[in-house]
């Protein structure tokens, strides 16, 4: 059986040809004078039963209106076989992601193999000469990271291809319903199982440790201010937050009580409606980093208009010193 194998221009400009309508290779539709993706796959299918084109993500879930309508019909039609997708830098000229259509009109199944070969991906690193400017530009040698995959990452796909199955984190094989179901979106990753990883988590007593630490900075300084000022100063979504987190606080000292977890849970800023803006530091024995920035800023402050009151210090004496002696 031929295949058409093709890279095409991506998203390219093209014009509708007369009758364009009427011609068989677009009996499922005529895409968008703006994009010729789907116009490079429909002629394709037209002339062979298969055919296997590299393309851009964007054809994966486009949201023109003929090119989705393109989509669905080759879904529906079941001439779509598998969809692989790339990682991206691949291409030394261009860093975008691009994925794998693969289409054939006499497919023995109904389903599609969605594959993420971007996962199998390692990286290199390449040298590469300057392409276009004058020979200092063109003498000159870049690296350049890229994404690659390997003989046993290809050999894995294409094992995939001989016997679809599903793989989390790799690999699944859709029904026409199921991507019908989300709107013949073809991204492979909306369908794949993520992989289950076990984490490993730290001990409690190291995160007790941990938490115990942060909680002990967080309620070093009390802020007490005007609520109109916080208001006006972007403050009251984060004072919210902390008052949840207060809560939550509460919650987890009764939970963890025997397990040394001590989560300070007194309120971090009060609002009030007299004119203050107050911080109160609550713990000495070492200064907390929110007072040594203010300190520094406030210092920074008086430096500045202390130098700037001095110049008109200055200037105000001469002015006296030309009236004396007029």
């Amino acid at each position: 059986m031929a295949t058409t194998i093709s890279n095409p221009p991506y998203n390219m400009k093209w014009q509708h040809p007369f009758f364009a309508q009427s011609q068989e290779r677009f009996l499922l539709g005529v895409p968008p004078e703006s994009n010729a993706n789907y116009a490079f796959i429909l002629t394709a299918l037209s002339k062979q039963d298969k055919a296997v084109f590299l393309l851009p993500n964007g054809v994966l879930s486009t949201n023109n209106k003929e090119e989705q309508a393109i989509k669905a019909s080759l879904v529906e039609k079941n001439y779509l076989e598998a969809v692989i997708s790339l990682p991206d830098r691949m291409f030394e000229s261009t860093s975008i992601p691009t994925s794998l259509l693969i289409f054939n009109k006499k497919k023995q199944t109904s389903n599609i193999l969605m594959v993420n070969a971007s996962s199998l991906a390692t990286e290199e690193v390449r040298e590469q000469r300057g392409q276009v400017g004058s020979k200092s530009h063109t003498n000159r040698v870049y690296k350049k990271k890229v994404n690659v995959l390997s003989n046993d990452a290809i050999n894995k796909v294409m094992s995939l291809l001989d016997k679809p199955a599903d793989e989390p984190g790799l690999s699944k094989v859709a029904s026409i319903e199921t991507i019908k179901g989300q709107g013949y979106i073809l991204t492979p990753n909306r369908y794949i199982e993520m992989k289950k990883e076990t984490v490993q988590h730290s001990s409690l007593e190291k995160l007790a440790e941990q938490l115990n630490r942060v909680s002990a900075e967080k309620g070093a300084v009390k802020l007490t201010i005007n609520k109109k000022m916080a208001s006006d100063l972007g403050l009251m979504p984060l004072i919210k937050l902390l008052q949840e987190g207060a809560q939550t606080s509460k919650e987890l000292n009764e939970q963890f009580k025997d397990d040394g977890i001590a989560l300070s849970d007194e309120s971090i800023v009060t609002l009030t409606n007299s004119k203050t803006f107050k911080i109160e530091v609550k713990k000495w024995d070492k200064l907390p980093a929110i007072v040594v920035m203010f300190a520094q800023m406030w210092k920074q402050l008086m430096i500045t208009c202390n130098n700037e009151e001095n110049r008109y210090l200055m200037e105000l004496k001469d002015i006296m010193l030309e009236r004396y002696f007029e």
